[in-house]
Protein backbone atom coordinates (compact mmCIF):
# COMPACT_ATOMS: atom_id res chain seq x y z
CA UNK A 1 0.00 0.00 0.00
CA UNK A 2 1.23 3.50 -0.76
CA UNK A 3 2.41 5.89 1.90
CA UNK A 4 -0.68 8.08 1.64
CA UNK A 5 -2.98 5.11 2.37
CA UNK A 6 -0.89 3.87 5.27
CA UNK A 7 -0.34 7.20 6.97
CA UNK A 8 -2.81 9.60 8.56
CA UNK A 9 -2.81 13.29 7.72
CA UNK A 10 -2.99 16.29 10.03
CA UNK A 11 -5.29 19.22 9.12
CA UNK A 12 -2.36 21.03 7.48
CA UNK A 13 -1.67 18.03 5.23
CA UNK A 14 1.47 16.88 7.07
CA UNK A 15 2.03 13.13 7.18
CA UNK A 16 1.94 11.63 10.68
CA UNK A 17 2.05 8.10 12.13
CA UNK A 18 0.01 5.17 10.86
CA UNK A 19 -3.17 5.94 12.80
CA UNK A 20 -5.13 2.85 11.73
CA UNK A 21 -2.37 0.47 12.78
CA UNK A 22 -0.85 2.22 15.78
CA UNK A 23 -4.01 3.66 17.33
CA UNK A 24 -6.68 1.19 16.24
CA UNK A 25 -4.68 -2.00 15.63
CA UNK A 26 -6.17 -2.54 12.18
CA UNK A 27 -5.08 -1.94 8.60
CA UNK A 28 -7.12 -1.73 5.42
CA UNK A 29 -6.61 -5.09 3.63
CA UNK A 30 -4.85 -5.21 0.26
CA UNK A 31 -5.65 -7.72 -2.50
CA UNK A 32 -3.88 -8.57 -5.77
CA UNK A 33 -6.42 -8.58 -8.62
CA UNK A 34 -5.51 -10.39 -11.87
CA UNK A 35 -5.49 -8.47 -15.13
CA UNK A 36 -7.15 -10.55 -17.89
CA UNK A 37 -4.82 -8.94 -20.47
CA UNK A 38 -1.75 -9.77 -18.38
CA UNK A 39 -0.60 -6.30 -19.40
CA UNK A 40 0.56 -7.62 -22.78
CA UNK A 41 -1.19 -5.01 -24.93
CA UNK A 42 0.04 -1.93 -23.08
CA UNK A 43 2.97 0.14 -24.30
CA UNK A 44 6.33 -1.16 -23.00
CA UNK A 45 6.94 2.31 -21.54
CA UNK A 46 3.76 2.03 -19.46
CA UNK A 47 3.73 0.85 -15.83
CA UNK A 48 0.95 -1.50 -16.95
CA UNK A 49 3.13 -3.39 -19.44
CA UNK A 50 3.26 -7.13 -18.63
CA UNK A 51 1.54 -6.58 -15.27
CA UNK A 52 -0.17 -9.81 -14.24
CA UNK A 53 -1.96 -8.24 -11.28
CA UNK A 54 -2.73 -4.88 -9.70
CA UNK A 55 -3.04 -4.36 -5.96
CA UNK A 56 -6.13 -2.69 -4.56
CA UNK A 57 -7.12 -1.77 -1.04
CA UNK A 58 -10.53 -2.79 0.23
CA UNK A 59 -13.45 -0.39 -0.12
CA UNK A 60 -13.97 1.95 2.82
CA UNK A 61 -16.47 4.66 3.75
CA UNK A 62 -14.36 7.06 1.67
CA UNK A 63 -15.09 5.04 -1.49
CA UNK A 64 -18.80 5.09 -0.60
CA UNK A 65 -18.56 8.90 -0.64
CA UNK A 66 -17.07 8.67 -4.15
CA UNK A 67 -19.90 6.42 -5.34
CA UNK A 68 -22.45 8.88 -3.94
CA UNK A 69 -20.83 11.95 -5.54
CA UNK A 70 -23.29 13.73 -7.88
CA UNK A 71 -20.37 15.54 -9.55
CA UNK A 72 -18.59 12.30 -10.53
CA UNK A 73 -21.86 10.81 -11.78
CA UNK A 74 -22.53 13.90 -13.89
CA UNK A 75 -19.01 13.73 -15.35
CA UNK A 76 -19.36 10.00 -15.98
CA UNK A 77 -16.12 9.37 -14.07
CA UNK A 78 -17.45 7.74 -10.91
CA UNK A 79 -16.05 4.27 -11.74
CA UNK A 80 -12.64 5.70 -12.69
CA UNK A 81 -12.56 7.69 -9.46
CA UNK A 82 -13.49 4.59 -7.48
CA UNK A 83 -10.77 2.49 -9.12
CA UNK A 84 -8.21 5.27 -8.68
CA UNK A 85 -9.01 5.54 -4.98
CA UNK A 86 -8.62 1.78 -4.45
CA UNK A 87 -5.47 1.27 -6.53
CA UNK A 88 -2.31 1.03 -4.44
CA UNK A 89 -0.13 2.27 -7.32
CA UNK A 90 -1.27 5.87 -7.70
CA UNK A 91 0.80 6.35 -10.87
CA UNK A 92 -1.80 4.32 -12.80
CA UNK A 93 -4.59 6.20 -14.57
CA UNK A 94 -7.73 3.98 -14.52
CA UNK A 95 -8.86 5.56 -17.80
CA UNK A 96 -5.82 3.98 -19.52
CA UNK A 97 -7.00 0.47 -18.63
CA UNK A 98 -8.86 -1.51 -21.27
CA UNK A 99 -12.47 -2.27 -20.38
CA UNK A 100 -11.84 -5.94 -19.53
CA UNK A 101 -9.12 -5.07 -17.02
CA UNK A 102 -11.36 -2.38 -15.51
CA UNK A 103 -14.20 -4.87 -15.03
CA UNK A 104 -11.82 -7.25 -13.28
CA UNK A 105 -10.86 -4.48 -10.85
CA UNK A 106 -14.52 -3.49 -10.40
CA UNK A 107 -15.46 -7.05 -9.44
CA UNK A 108 -12.47 -7.25 -7.09
CA UNK A 109 -13.39 -3.94 -5.45
CA UNK A 110 -17.02 -5.04 -5.04
CA UNK A 111 -15.97 -8.34 -3.43
CA UNK A 112 -13.58 -6.64 -0.99
CA UNK A 113 -16.23 -4.10 -0.06
CA UNK A 114 -19.41 -6.13 0.32
CA UNK A 115 -18.47 -9.75 -0.25
CA UNK A 116 -18.96 -12.09 -3.23
CA UNK A 117 -22.74 -12.50 -2.95
CA UNK A 118 -24.55 -10.40 -5.57
CA UNK A 119 -28.35 -10.27 -5.59
CA UNK A 120 -29.79 -9.17 -8.92
CA UNK A 121 -32.73 -9.70 -11.25
CA UNK A 122 -33.23 -10.40 -14.94
CA UNK A 123 -36.10 -11.07 -17.32
CA UNK A 124 -36.59 -14.56 -18.73
CA UNK A 125 -35.91 -14.56 -22.50
CA UNK A 126 -38.75 -17.08 -22.97
CA UNK A 127 -41.68 -15.70 -20.95
CA UNK A 128 -40.46 -12.31 -19.77
CA UNK A 129 -40.87 -13.08 -16.07
CA UNK A 130 -38.58 -10.99 -13.85
CA UNK A 131 -36.44 -13.41 -11.84
CA UNK A 132 -34.50 -12.57 -8.72
CA UNK A 133 -31.32 -14.56 -8.15
CA UNK A 134 -28.04 -14.56 -6.25
CA UNK A 135 -24.64 -14.91 -7.93
CA UNK A 136 -21.21 -15.65 -6.49
CA UNK A 137 -18.83 -13.02 -7.89
CA UNK A 138 -15.78 -14.89 -6.61
CA UNK A 139 -16.56 -17.80 -8.96
CA UNK A 140 -16.57 -15.75 -12.18
CA UNK A 141 -14.04 -16.99 -14.73
CA UNK A 142 -11.31 -14.88 -16.27
CA UNK A 143 -11.21 -14.64 -20.06
CA UNK A 144 -7.54 -14.28 -20.94
CA UNK A 145 -6.33 -12.63 -24.14
CA UNK A 146 -6.48 -15.37 -26.78
CA UNK A 147 -5.09 -13.62 -29.86
CA UNK A 148 -1.66 -12.18 -30.55
CA UNK A 149 -1.23 -8.48 -31.30
CA UNK A 150 0.41 -7.38 -34.55
CA UNK A 151 3.52 -6.55 -32.51
CA UNK A 152 4.53 -7.19 -28.87
CA UNK A 153 3.35 -4.52 -26.47
CA UNK A 154 0.71 -3.08 -28.81
CA UNK A 155 -3.06 -2.91 -28.59
CA UNK A 156 -3.40 -3.75 -32.28
CA UNK A 157 -4.99 -6.88 -33.76
CA UNK A 158 -5.86 -8.14 -37.26
CA UNK A 159 -9.01 -9.58 -38.81
CA UNK A 160 -9.91 -10.43 -42.42
CA UNK A 161 -13.47 -9.38 -43.25
CA UNK A 162 -15.35 -12.34 -44.82
CA UNK A 163 -17.21 -10.44 -47.57
CA UNK A 164 -14.91 -7.62 -48.71
CA UNK A 165 -11.76 -9.61 -47.82
CA UNK A 166 -10.22 -6.43 -46.43
CA UNK A 167 -7.69 -6.70 -43.62
CA UNK A 168 -8.66 -4.48 -40.73
CA UNK A 169 -6.72 -3.77 -37.58
CA UNK A 170 -8.53 -2.94 -34.37
CA UNK A 171 -7.87 -2.14 -30.73
CA UNK A 172 -9.63 -2.80 -27.44
CA UNK A 173 -11.00 0.43 -26.01
CA UNK A 174 -9.80 1.87 -22.73
CA UNK A 175 -12.16 3.27 -20.13
CA UNK A 176 -11.36 6.81 -21.20
CA UNK A 177 -11.95 6.06 -24.88
CA UNK A 178 -15.28 4.38 -24.17
CA UNK A 179 -16.43 7.31 -22.02
CA UNK A 180 -15.49 9.84 -24.69
CA UNK A 181 -17.16 7.72 -27.38
CA UNK A 182 -20.39 7.73 -25.42
CA UNK A 183 -20.30 11.52 -25.01
CA UNK A 184 -19.49 12.16 -28.67
CA UNK A 185 -22.16 9.76 -29.90
CA UNK A 186 -24.79 11.35 -27.67
CA UNK A 187 -23.82 14.87 -28.69
CA UNK A 188 -23.80 13.95 -32.39
CA UNK A 189 -27.26 12.41 -32.21
CA UNK A 190 -28.60 15.44 -30.34
CA UNK A 191 -26.96 17.96 -32.70
CA UNK A 192 -28.29 16.27 -35.83
CA UNK A 193 -31.71 15.64 -34.32
CA UNK A 194 -31.51 12.11 -35.64
CA UNK A 195 -33.82 9.35 -34.44
CA UNK A 196 -31.18 6.77 -35.39
CA UNK A 197 -28.56 6.07 -32.74
CA UNK A 198 -25.14 5.37 -34.23
CA UNK A 199 -23.99 2.89 -31.58
CA UNK A 200 -22.60 0.34 -34.06
CA UNK A 201 -20.82 2.73 -36.41
CA UNK A 202 -19.55 4.78 -33.46
CA UNK A 203 -18.12 1.64 -31.86
CA UNK A 204 -16.44 0.52 -35.09
CA UNK A 205 -15.03 4.00 -35.73
CA UNK A 206 -13.46 3.99 -32.27
CA UNK A 207 -12.19 0.41 -32.53
CA UNK A 208 -10.90 0.05 -36.12
CA UNK A 209 -7.43 1.54 -36.58
CA UNK A 210 -6.84 0.72 -40.26
CA UNK A 211 -8.44 -0.84 -43.35
CA UNK A 212 -6.01 -2.46 -45.81
CA UNK A 213 -3.27 -0.27 -44.40
CA UNK A 214 -5.27 2.96 -44.74
CA UNK A 215 -5.28 4.93 -41.47
CA UNK A 216 -6.98 8.13 -42.63
CA UNK A 217 -9.87 8.56 -40.18
CA UNK A 218 -12.26 10.11 -42.72
CA UNK A 219 -11.69 7.27 -45.18
CA UNK A 220 -12.14 4.68 -42.43
CA UNK A 221 -15.43 6.31 -41.40
CA UNK A 222 -16.62 6.18 -45.01
CA UNK A 223 -15.70 2.50 -45.27
CA UNK A 224 -17.45 1.65 -42.00
CA UNK A 225 -20.65 3.41 -43.04
CA UNK A 226 -20.74 1.38 -46.25
CA UNK A 227 -19.31 -1.95 -45.09
CA UNK A 228 -21.54 -5.02 -45.53
CA UNK A 229 -23.65 -5.84 -42.48
CA UNK A 230 -22.21 -9.38 -42.44
CA UNK A 231 -18.67 -7.99 -42.21
CA UNK A 232 -19.73 -5.66 -39.41
CA UNK A 233 -21.42 -8.45 -37.45
CA UNK A 234 -18.55 -10.92 -37.84
CA UNK A 235 -15.92 -8.36 -36.86
CA UNK A 236 -17.82 -7.31 -33.74
CA UNK A 237 -18.35 -10.95 -32.77
CA UNK A 238 -14.63 -11.68 -33.23
CA UNK A 239 -13.67 -8.71 -31.06
CA UNK A 240 -16.05 -9.73 -28.26
CA UNK A 241 -15.13 -13.43 -28.38
CA UNK A 242 -11.43 -12.65 -27.96
CA UNK A 243 -11.69 -9.71 -25.57
CA UNK A 244 -9.84 -10.20 -22.28
CA UNK A 245 -12.06 -9.66 -19.27
CA UNK A 246 -14.36 -11.37 -16.79
CA UNK A 247 -17.02 -13.84 -17.90
CA UNK A 248 -20.13 -12.19 -16.46
CA UNK A 249 -22.44 -14.99 -17.64
CA UNK A 250 -24.75 -16.60 -15.07
CA UNK A 251 -27.03 -19.60 -15.47
CA UNK A 252 -30.60 -18.71 -14.49
CA UNK A 253 -33.63 -20.96 -14.14
CA UNK A 254 -36.88 -19.08 -14.67
CA UNK A 255 -39.13 -19.31 -11.60
CA UNK A 256 -42.20 -19.06 -13.84
CA UNK A 257 -41.62 -21.34 -16.85
CA UNK A 258 -38.50 -23.28 -15.83
CA UNK A 259 -36.44 -22.19 -18.84
CA UNK A 260 -32.69 -22.35 -18.19
CA UNK A 261 -30.74 -19.56 -19.83
CA UNK A 262 -27.35 -17.87 -19.64
CA UNK A 263 -27.73 -14.20 -18.83
CA UNK A 264 -25.13 -11.49 -18.41
CA UNK A 265 -24.93 -10.25 -14.84
CA UNK A 266 -26.28 -6.70 -14.82
CA UNK A 267 -24.01 -4.10 -13.23
CA UNK A 268 -26.62 -1.82 -11.70
CA UNK A 269 -26.60 0.42 -8.62
CA UNK A 270 -27.06 -2.77 -6.60
CA UNK A 271 -23.60 -3.89 -7.69
CA UNK A 272 -21.91 -1.28 -5.48
CA UNK A 273 -24.89 -0.47 -3.24
CA UNK A 274 -26.29 -3.85 -2.16
CA UNK A 275 -29.57 -3.52 -0.27
CA UNK A 276 -28.63 -6.27 2.20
Amino acid sequence: MSKTELMGETPDGMIRQNIMKEDFGWEVPVEAIPLPSRGSLYNPDSVLYNRETLKIKSMTAHEEDILASPAFHKEGTVISQLIKSCLVDKSINPEDLILGDRISLMVGIRVTGYGPSYKASSSCPNCGHNNKFEADLSSLEINRLKIEPTAPGTNDFEYILPVTKKKVTFKYLTGGEERRRGIESKNKTKALGSKIENNITSYLESTITSVDGIRDRLKIKHFIKNMPAFDSKKLRAFIVENEPGINMKHSMTCQNCGTVSDISLPITTEFFWPST
